[in-house]
């Protein structure tokens, strides 16, 4: 694949995407999922399926894509999470 079509490879920083004139620039953004439960399918349906299904097809038609997902490691319920399981709120939402 081209440069332009893989962000999941964990070279984020080393060579940002920017929009390019006269090309389909796409950003995607999802549902962060919370860490304050058990995971399950309805969570990944609910917050990350849909937005990863339309950044594989926005890929696949060689659209610019960004697609930007993450934890959310600052709520009430993720400290609460963390305390009660004697880590750090970092360390729930990389362990979930």
């Amino acid at each position: 694949m081209d440069d332009q079509s893989d962000g999941r490879e964990g070279n984020a920083g080393k060579n940002p995407k920017l929009p390019v004139p006269g090309k389909r620039n796409i950003l995607i953004t999802s549902a962060l999922p919370y860490v304050n439960n058990i995971p399950r399918l309805g969570t990944i349906s609910g917050c990350v399926l849909s937005a990863d299904v339309y950044d594989r097809y926005c890929r696949l038609r060689r659209y610019i894509v960004i697609y930007i997902c993450g934890t959310d490691e600052y709520g009430t319920a993720t400290e609460t999470k963390a305390k009660d399981e004697n880590c750090t709120p970092q360390q729930i939402c990389d362990k979930l």
